[in-house]
């Protein structure tokens, strides 16, 4: 089975399947945009492999929004390569006893729901 993203499917079409019924696309008052929002977390989508860099922006967008910062990360490999990412996820939040939710979604999932959350 091909765990690979069609390459037709962006960030954008995963933010509006995980993200439905939040408000997107959201400019802040410094000037970035938070992916999604809800009455207390600030969300950051992106792929699995650029997970170092979805925890930056979605702390940026929580410092501005005084919301918890969140994650939603779309697997674009063989789940293998996902579950490093993961693993990746937990050695930095816990080292840095980040409080974060962070969602582990495969491109097959049809709804946020569907998706493997935590909470740190």
């Amino acid at each position: 089975m091909c765990f690979s993203v069609a390459h037709s499917d962006t960030e954008s079409e995963y933010r509006s399947r995980f993200c439905a019924g939040m408000p997107q696309e959201r400019v802040l008052p410094n000037g970035t945009r938070v992916d999604c929002i809800t009455d207390r977390l600030a969300i950051e989508v992106d792929w699995t492999h650029k997970w170092a860099e979805a925890i930056g922006q979605s702390m940026l967008y929580s410092a501005a929004t005084e919301k918890l910062p969140a994650i939603i990360l779309v697997c674009k490999v063989a789940p293998a390569g996902c579950l490093k990412h993961e693993y990746l996820i937990n050695e930095a939040v816990a080292y840095w006893k980040l409080p974060i939710t962070v969602w582990l979604c495969m491109p097959s999932d049809t709804s946020l729901s569907e998706c493997k959350r935590r909470d740190y």
